[in-house]
């Protein structure tokens, strides 16, 4: 029984550091009653709690593991022939567990003994993600209530003296996981060259070399908005609060000290939602309500049901979760819409603002975007990356185009991908700025993020920061501070 509430439990465990725990409430409470009604059912039928106890766990593994194994098999080629698929790996699924079920049934011995250590492995087992939840919980509520430490503002040169009116809006737009042209045409095939012209024919610099400094968005936005490296932020890079750092950053302090209002928007990514903002965006209802709609599954919901015997199902021609309940995925898809369409009718906010957005596209496969803007679901980058960038290449035209037309005063804008998409190339993002006013003078063809705002805070505040050596730092998720140099060849 206790293996069927550790598969949900330790699901939101590994991704907590991704999601709210609100997302998997839910889940743990199913899998829970389910896990509970499993269990009476075998003592209803076996009249033998030690039996019954032992068959329960033995079905939670075969119901909750399936989804993790067949992940693992997926694609599996044996002499050239694809084995890893459904039709093959659920008959030998249901094989070893009907044999390992009927093996104890027939047990007799010494079933109760083996039954307690089980149940002692569980609550141990069931114990780690408790703990693991807990203290990050509490470490995001230290971050959201803003009590912990946060790099603080050193910025002591004189701003000029100009009215609130004067101010330029700093926006800053990232859009996750978008390659530099070059590596697009290269690895893609891509072709954004009408995308960049279009920027620069509006005034936007876009450098030819650009480079991320990070590998990963919260390492990257950590950095960017903290104007410093990870180091530069705290010698002991793993005691930093990342998180923190990116909602209650240096460059927004700075700005809020000036007067700015700040900008954030639901971008279903929790730390780059600043809540606590002047003007918070959203489009999906608070958590309480969504908690009792069944009409639709969270995308932590539709992930852990893909990890039981019930993703056999979707080899079926019938998309079963999307007739299930609402497409999660149209849920990511309705947030993007709404951050475009929000975002061009944020110059009529009061000025002067700084207004931060991430948009989680085009992120990764599966791509959701057709070139016209219709819901798909393309899982190969070859077929579905070019027609996802169309879309998302024009909705970003036409909202930088209506920030700047609309605003006041000229506008800064930074256009950011935080990262590249391609391990090989992870770091070649693309990036580009509108400096008004003569301000793209001082940029050049390979800055990286860490230098952007001290390149706005110079040119339009007055500060004179130096600028940090321009370097790129690969990690992998699994080893996220184990840092190597890259360099990509320019065009």
């Amino acid at each position: 029984m206790l293996l069927g509430i550790y598969a949900a439990v330790g699901l939101v465990g590994v991704n907590i550091s991704q999601m709210v725990f609100s997302a998997g409430v839910r889940s743990i409470i199913v899998a829970s009653i389910f896990s509970v009604a499993v269990y009476f059912v075998f003592c209803w039928r076996i009249k033998d709690e030690y039996k019954a106890a032992l068959l329960c766990a033995w079905f939670m593994l075969f119901f909750f593991a399936y989804g993790h194994v067949y992940g693992s098999l997926e694609g599996l080629k044996i002499l050239g022939a694809v084995v890893g698929r459904h039709r093959f790996i659920l008959p030998l699924w249901l094989l070893i567990f009907g044999a390992g079920g009927w093996w104890i049934y027939r047990q007799a011995g010494r079933i109760g003994s083996l039954t307690r250590i089980l149940n002692l492995a569980s609550i141990v087992l069931l114990i780690i993600p408790v703990i693991q939840i807990g203290v990050f919980e509490w470490h995001r509520h230290r971050t959201v209530t803003g009590t912990g430490s946060v790099p603080k503002p050193s910025l002591t040169q004189g701003v000029p003296a100009l009215s609130k009116d004067q101010l330029p809006d700093v926006y800053y737009i990232i859009l996750d996981g978008y390659p530099r042209q070059d590596m697009l045409l290269k690895y893609h095939k891509v072709d954004i060259s009408d995308f960049i012209k279009n920027l620069e024919a509006m005034g936007f610099y876009v450098p030819s070399c650009s480079q991320s400094n990070y590998a990963m968005t919260n390492l990257s936005l950590a950095s960017s908005l903290n104007l410093n490296y990870l180091e530069g932020l705290n010698q002991n890079i793993h005691a930093i609060d990342l998180p923190k750092s990116i909602i209650d950053s240096r460059m927004r302090q700075f700005l809020q000290g000036l007067g700015y209002k700040t900008v954030s928007f639901d971008s279903g990514i929790w730390f780059t939602e600043l809540q606590d903002a002047d003007y918070y965006i959203y489009k999906n209802q608070p958590v309480i309500n969504s908690f009792f709609d069944f009409t639709r599954l969270s995308e932590f919901e539709v992930l852990f049901l893909r990890t039981t015997v019930l993703l056999t199902l979707e080899e079926s021609k019938a998309a079963w979760l999307d007739t299930l309940t609402q497409n999660p995925r149209k849920v990511g898809y309705d947030r993007i819409l709404f951050e475009f369409d929000q975002l061009e009718k944020s110059p009529a906010l009061p000025e002067p603002k700084f207004v931060f957005i991430h948009i989680v596209a085009p992120h990764s496969p599966p791509f959701m975007f057709n070139a016209d803007g219709a819901l798909v679901e393309t899982k190969s980058t070859y077929q579905g990356l070019g027609d996802e960038l169309l879309y998302l290449n024009k909705r970003t035209l036409e909202a930088v185009q209506a920030i700047i037309s609309k605003s006041k005063n000229p506008p800064v804008i930074i256009i950011q991908g935080d990262h590249g998409l391609d391990n090989e190339v992870r770091m070649a993002n693309l990036i580009a700025y509108y400096f008004p006013n003569g301000g793209a003078k001082v940029l050049y063809p390979t800055i990286t993020p860490v230098n952007s705002f001290r390149l706005v805070l110079n040119t339009y505040f007055g500060q004179k920061l130096p600028l940090l050596p321009d370097v790129s730092y690969f990690s992998t998720y699994e080893k996220m501070f184990a840092f190597t140099k890259v360099k990509y060849p320019c065009p």
